[in-house]
């Protein structure tokens, strides 16, 4: 049976007011701008820059603006901040102890309309609301946006895609104006949908290197041969030309006369990873003549070209290969010495008058050798002062010797007359950059 306070809690329930629910009944957003939209009339860009000026966004409310702007008008408020352009937030880094950056920061939440790195983000909006009216207005300024150089990415990206695919040609010269900036990554990464002929002008004309990763090596064999000695394009895609081009030459079982004559170009190519893929490929069709073999000479110069490729050529031999490195040296080994820096050491282990650093060495016997560190000696080839070379972790010096004056004995080697050895080679780590000081005021 009910109970008699039933009917009375009904009612009670039926006059209290109902609470609207959130999530059905939203309160208006509250609105930035007082703009009249309905008497707005953009007849020139200079009406648009002026309705910039009115919507004054900042680093702390931008995006709130934007939602505010009539689609209507969106497109030529676009199009006009595109081509008054200054988008560069970011400019690379420079000197050696400068930190690499990796994104664009964000701007400041009091930035204004002339904050490069605020107008970076109104760029960003802008390309998506270009139409089919404004966007041949714009191609002028995505083309400086494309040649924007790391780290921006993302504004570089969003441009090469504002234009349709179909564009293969505009689209193609969006990509090299961002190759030209160093935008290498993200180019190689945006030629895939270009057709076949475009993808030949890019690795022909504007050197992409991405661009050849795309083609095979069966079907654009021309093009293959063609990067071999193209000394403008990257390593990667050279050798990869160089290393497909072998292998389809080992199924057929003969070197052709145009890939020889085009490896034996690139032997002598200025990047020692080119030459020492070619001479790889040149010896195992049956031509050791090219081998990164110790040059019987005194010049130093010529002694560290011959070093370069073979530590190139070193990174390509089987581990049951052996080094060349010991035609380079005595027949009483190499001194290897390693410098290691520890930057919270306080004990001065080995008496150099330094607590940061340690030094170790060992002699390697002559046939033991191997050059140490491969990779990292590889990175610090590209950048060599005579025979001081630098990677970004260490200073390698290669010590080279008077042959005639390095053994003695019986082996002593007095018919090589003033020809070099290298006797010794230091590992030594690049202590990290010194902090600036600081100024007490």
């Amino acid at each position: 049976m009910p109970s008699a306070s039933a009917p009375a809690a009904a009612r009670s329930a039926a006059a209290a007011p109902l609470v609207p629910d959130p999530d059905l009944h939203r309160p208006p957003p509250v609105r930035l701008l007082d703009i009249d939209w309905a008497t707005i009339n953009l007849t020139s860009d200079a009406d648009a820059l002026a309705l910039w000026e009115r919507i004054a966004p900042t680093g702390a409310d931008w995006d709130d603006k934007l939602q505010e702007i009539p689609p209507v008008l969106a497109p030529r408020l676009a199009g006009a901040l595109l081509r008054a352009g200054n988008f560069t937030c970011a400019k690379p880094p420079t000197g050696d102890c400068s930190k690499p950056l990796y994104e664009v920061p964000a701007p400041a939440d009091t930035a204004g309309l002339a904050d490069p790195c605020l107008r970076r983000l109104l760029a960003l909006w802008s390309i998506n609301q270009l139409d089919d009216d404004e966007l041949p207005g714009a191609w002028t300024s995505l083309l400086a946006i494309a040649a924007i150089p790391p780290p921006e990415s993302q504004l570089v990206d969003a441009a090469i895609h504002a234009l349709p695919e179909a564009d293969q040609s505009a689209r193609l010269d969006l990509l090299a104006a961002a190759w030209r900036a160093g935008q290498h990554d993200l180019v190689d990464a945006s030629v895939g949908p270009l057709d076949e002929a475009h993808l030949i002008e890019a690795i022909r004309r504007y050197h992409i290197g991405g661009a050849l990763e795309v083609l095979s090596v069966e079907a654009h064999r021309a093009v293959y041969i063609a990067a071999v000695t193209d000394d403008a394009l990257p390593t990667r895609p050279r050798t990869m030309a160089i290393t497909e081009l072998g292998a389809l030459a080992a199924l057929d079982g003969k070197l052709p006369a145009d890939l020889r004559a085009a490896l034996m170009t690139a032997v002598a190519s200025k990047d020692c990873s080119v030459a020492a893929a070619a001479v790889r490929v040149l010896d195992q069709r049956g031509d050791p003549r090219f081998l990164p073999q110790r040059p019987r000479t005194s010049n130093v110069g010529s002694l560290m070209r011959a070093m370069c490729v073979l530590a190139s050529y070193e990174a390509l031999q089987r581990s049951d290969e052996a080094s060349l490195l010991p035609s380079y040296l005595p027949a009483r080994g190499l001194a290897r010495i390693t410098i290691t820096y520890d930057p919270l050491s306080d004990v001065d282990s080995d008496g150099d008058g330094d607590p940061h650093t340690t030094r170790t060495e060992e002699l390697v016997p002559r046939g033991d050798a191997v050059l140490p560190e491969l990779d990292d000696v590889i990175r610090a080839m590209l950048h060599c002062t005579g025979a001081i070379c630098t990677s970004d972790d260490r200073e390698i010096r290669f010590v080279w010797a008077r042959a005639d004056l390095l053994d003695t004995g019986p082996q002593r080697r007095r018919s090589f007359g003033g020809e070099l050895l290298l006797s010794r080679i230091e590992l030594a780590d690049r202590p990290p950059c010194a902090a600036p000081p600081v100024v007490k005021r």
